[in-house]
């Protein structure tokens, strides 16, 4: 018995009954804590009485989401992406990320999120250096797109695989050819043949080749 009263009832001497949890994070992390529970023998009223489960939740969440936006922010050096440049284009105050990143600042969930959406699509920080401009970002989105295209899709037995946007005034085509024996530019040259004055966008192979 603990020595804490049913605010149910004001008269039963209430039991403690601890239990665990395990919270898990989006990025993988898991925790196990423990909370406390009370049964009133007199009334019957069990669970979290006093409110306090959620107040011991939300700040192991909150450990959790420092710890994996730190993780995130860690893997930007292998994604070649430099933390003050991306805080110049997510107009973020000087030194943010480095805070973040050594645990001395949590961010908040709305920045964690951000920064969940940046290390699972990196382009976003081109869309956003370039003011959010809507054909400027379909082009990034696009050429993104096709870049992990490529890798996806392509097997051993692929020996030259080639991605890319053919467009005029009036039409664009998409394509994506996987060939064997073959180069890039002779499949290019395949693609664009019927096409006189076309050009062709550097794309998920990142090329670039004009006609």
């Amino acid at each position: 018995m603990s020595k804490r009263i049913c605010p149910v009832c004001g008269i039963g001497a209430l039991e403690k009954i601890l239990t665990s949890i395990t919270l898990s994070d989006p990025s993988g992390i898991e925790k196990t804590i423990e909370i406390s529970e009370y049964k009133c023998p007199a009334c019957e009223a069990e669970g979290d009485l006093f409110g306090e489960n959620d107040r011991v939740i939300q700040d192991e969440y909150k450990k959790m989401r420092a710890e994996a936006v730190a993780s995130m922010l860690e893997k930007f050096h292998s994604k070649k992406i430099s933390l003050s440049a991306a805080e110049r284009v997510l107009e973020l105050p000087q030194r943010t990320l480095s805070k973040w990143k050594n645990k001395s600042m949590v961010p908040s969930a709305s920045a964690a999120l951000l920064i969940r959406y940046v290390n699972l699509f990196p382009w976003l920080l081109d869309v956003a250096d370039n003011k959010f401009n809507p054909k400027n970002a379909q082009q990034i989105h696009v050429t993104a797109a096709m870049r992990d295209l490529c890798e996806m899709t392509k097997g051993s037995d692929v020996t030259s695989l080639s991605a890319g946007i053919v467009e005029n005034l009036n039409n664009a085509v998409f394509y994506v050819n996987m060939e064997k024996g073959i180069t890039q530019r002779s499949i290019m040259d395949t693609v664009t043949s019927a096409s006189t004055g076309l050009m062709v966008h550097s794309g998920a192979c990142e090329y670039s080749y004009e006609t």
